[in-house]
Order: C-alpha cells, then structure tokens, then sequence
C-alpha cells in the first residue's frame, strides 16, 4: 500500500505533527509510504535548508536503511555528549539501529528513500537464502554504495504506481535489497572479524573517529571500546591486529601529520600547532616528531620553506 501526505492538507493537518521517524511533515516537500507485510519504504524530500531536530526514543522496530538520492545534506548525530556530523552525497548510505535512541539536528535540503527493516524480516531473508543468521545491521561513517543507490532511485520512480503490477515491482526490488543488505551489511562480519581477532570496517572506522574527536580532553579507550560493543582489552589488541599500531601509536601518528601539514602550510606558532593537534605542549611535540621523523618541527618547518 502506497500514500503520500502533501504537506499542509486535511489528512496531514489530522495526524500528528511528525511521522513515524520524527519528522515534522509540514516541512517535508515529498512524504510518501509504502508498506507490505516485510517492510516499509519511505521517500522523504526537503528542498529547503531548515534545521530539523529529531529525537527519538528506543523502540523494537529493527533497522532502518537510509539512501540519499541527492547531495548537500548534512546532519549532526548526537551520542549523550559526544556528536558526530555526516555529510551526505548521492548514494551515501546510513543504517540506524531502533533499538538505541536516536537524536541529530538536519540541516534540510534532502532526498531520501528509507528501508525499514524489522528482525523477523531478515531472520526469514536469511532463512531462505542460505544466509548466516542476521543480528544486525552495521554501517561505517561516510559509505556509498552506488548498487543500493540505483534501486533506491528505481523505487523512487516506481512507489506511487497504482495497481497490481506497482506493488509486485516494488515487493520485488525490496527484496533485492534485502539480499544486498544481509550480504553487505549485516553484522555476521562482526563475527567473523572476532574469529580473526579484528575489528570490523565500521567498527575500525568508528574507532577512528572517537579517537580524533576529542584533540584536547582526549577520550578513554574504554570509551571508545564501549562504543564499539567490545571489552577494553579485546578492542586493544583487535585495534593492533587491524591497523599494525596500538590506539595511542596510531594517535601520535595522526597528529604528527596534522603537525606536518601545518607547520608547512600555515603561519601558526609551533605552541599553537601543538595545542591544536592534540600534543600537551610544544615539547611533547617535538618529541614526537623526532622519533617518527627523525627531526624537530622546527627544522622541518624551515626545510619546507627552504
């Protein structure tokens, strides 16, 4: 079953004032629906830049896909204290968990189709496709995914065609990508990423994130491993396995090039560079800098501009 609610009409002016994800749909330009007994689409378009702040608590629903159809959104992702802003192009992807409480400001000026996917849904796609067993669903920051984009475009086009055909098309393509999603998405990696003792693509990516976001206060690598969903000790050693550094290696090594790419583009004292990239004063960073790349900031700056 496929409805759009124009915004501003009698029947949206009737329902509530925000739709099922938290949106406010008298600033939506397109809303559309459409449901069959395994999952709902949604096609959400704003052509304005409004801000829209969304919250919402946790609920049993399972999973929800989002796939840009444009470029120029972005969003800031709330996590208690912490955020995280995202940018959106075409065909970026974003997959959002029910079951954690989801709170980000929109900065408008988008054009989304959204899968809504429950567990029974990809318990049985994985039962009948000789899948492994499905969890979940995981994602890292700033994916694309161009085959998930072109179907989402053609369900686009195709949502609010009446009649029997309509609806079989659609049923189709969303079990498509339903296929896709379980084989790319589901966390069965996060599995077999433990056998091997590594982080997973997005777990190593959200690491990686927490652990820059912070250039002064820092962050606890208890922090960032419960973000992750692992214990402290096994996100150590599966950080190492992963990138060839500890969390603290891989850090130092970051700011070091933050470092370098200031002191040879910029006119910023060596003890503002310092504090900006994280270091506890000019010294820490210069000896940081000699043992990964044998000289002081200093010289380098002046071989740079030699």
């Amino acid at each position: 079953m496929s409805h759009a609610i124009p915004p501003g009409s009698a029947t949206a002016s009737s329902l509530a004032s925000r739709d099922g994800l938290g949106c406010a749909f008298s600033k939506l330009r397109k809303n559309v629906e459409v449901r069959n007994h395994d999952f709902t689409f949604y096609r959400k378009c704003m052509e304005e830049e409004h801000l829209e702040q969304v919250a919402m608590p946790a609920c049993e629903r399972g999973f929800l896909v989002g796939i840009s159809l444009n470029g120029g959104h972005r969003r800031r992702i709330f996590r208690g204290r912490r955020f995280e802003d995202r940018h959106f192009d075409t065909h970026s992807v974003y997959v959002r968990d029910f079951s954690e409480p989801y709170q980000a400001d929109l900065y408008g000026n988008f054009d989304f189709v959204l899968a809504e996917l429950s567990h029974g849904f990809l318990n049985r796609l994985a039962d009948e496709h000789g899948l492994p067993r499905i969890a979940g669903l995981v994602c890292e920051s700033n994916r694309s995914d161009p085959v998930l984009g072109h179907l989402a475009a053609a369900l686009a086009a195709n949502a609010e065609v009446p009649g029997e055909l309509g609806a079989l098309f659609v049923e189709q393509l969303g079990l498509t990508m339903g296929i896709h999603l379980a084989r790319q998405y589901a966390n069965v990696q996060h599995r077999e990423a433990r056998t091997k003792g590594v982080l997973t693509a997005a777990h190593e990516a959200r690491a990686k994130a927490l652990l820059l976001s912070r250039p002064r206060e820092g962050i606890t690598l208890a922090e960032v491993a419960r973000e992750c969903n692992l214990s402290r000790a096994y996100f150590i050693r599966a950080f190492a396995k992963s990138t060839g550094l500890t969390p603290h290696q891989w850090l130092l090594e970051q700011r070091t090039h933050q470092a370098r790419e200031l002191i040879e583009r910029s006119a910023l004292g060596l003890s503002d560079i310092a504090n900006a990239c994280g270091f506890a004063d000019q010294s820490h960073m210069s000896r940081v800098f000699l043992k990964a790349l044998g000289t002081t900031p200093g010289a380098w700056r002046r071989q740079a501009k030699g």
